[in-house]
């Protein structure tokens, strides 16, 4: 794949860019001589944010815009080209979830962790891609997660919309290469951020497992590795890959341990709410 080297100052355009990984991103590529405009719904951190990653450096800009609306990402071009240009760089970093199963979330949770998710990096990907293809140059990055390669549930709905994600990725990848854009995905495991603040991973029981957790840091440095590289996909940690790779070589070995672990997790978050209906498995 022949790709036109991104410029070593790039203009970059970070989703989810007040908090978490996608604030350490925006840190991270700040202090590697890029220009930075982060974007998030919450008014207050994107305020925050700007005045607090001065101190790196002056060379960064904040727009409040919810991934999750058709109307506010149209405006979102606009707002980029009029104070900066096209960016090199979007990275999709928008995203949460909740620790519900199918059955306990309603239709209204259910649209908007598909619509945050995945709709809102497709949402945004459509609004500056024009213009990269006309100059044949840039990168889209979208932050998947390990969730994204094998099925994870109490947060099954998460866990399809990643799963799209990564697919559309490799789509566009395939369908981009003409015009010089690569496509990168960055599959995490459980980081630790205020992602998890939410109440339902608050309010259920301790699991064994959530103590293997990686640093915003850790997904920040494997990041602009993989876009240094053009490499489609990157698990982080690494160890991951392997897993995956079981899973799809030998899903007679992984598939039955998995779902042991998945249905383990599931009587585990049950048991946590004794006013529900009782839940069974076996």
């Amino acid at each position: 794949m022949n790709r036109k080297t991104l410029p070593s100052n790039p203009l970059v355009v970070v989703t989810g860019g007040s908090s978490g990984i996608g604030r350490q991103l925006a840190a991270d590529f700040l202090r590697q001589g890029a220009r930075v405009i982060v974007v998030s719904e919450n008014a207050a951190r994107v305020a925050q944010t700007t005045h607090e990653l001065t101190a790196i450096a002056e060379r960064i800009d904040g727009i409040v815009c919810d991934v999750g609306s058709r109307d506010e990402v149209s405006r979102l071009p606009e707002a980029v080209f009029n104070r900066h240009g096209c960016p090199d760089i979007l990275v999709n970093c928008a995203g949460f979830a909740t620790y519900r199963t199918f059955e306990e979330s309603d239709l209204e949770e259910i649209e908007r962790l598909v619509n945050v998710n995945l709709i809102g990096a497709m949402r945004c990907t459509k609004a500056f891609l024009p213009a990269m293809i006309d100059r044949r140059t840039g990168a889209i990055v979208n932050m998947a997660s390990i969730a994204g390669r094998v099925v994870i549930t109490p947060n099954g709905i998460y866990s399809s919309a990643k799963h799209a994600l990564v697919a559309w990725s490799e789509a566009l990848r395939y369908e981009l290469d003409g015009f010089g854009i690569q496509v990168n995905v960055i599959c995490p495991g459980r980081v630790d951020t205020a992602f998890f603040d939410h109440e339902t991973f608050r309010t259920r029981l301790p699991r064994a497992e959530t103590r293997f957790s990686i640093t915003a840091q850790d997904v920040s440095r494997a990041t602009l590795q993989a876009i240094r590289r053009d490499r489609f996909i990157t698990y982080v940690p690494w160890a991951f890959g392997p897993l995956v790779w079981l899973s799809e070589v030998a899903p007679f070995i992984a598939k039955p341990l998995l779902g042991r672990l998945m249905i383990s997790r599931v009587k585990s978050l049950y048991a946590a709410r004794p006013t529900t209906r009782s839940q069974t498995t076996d």
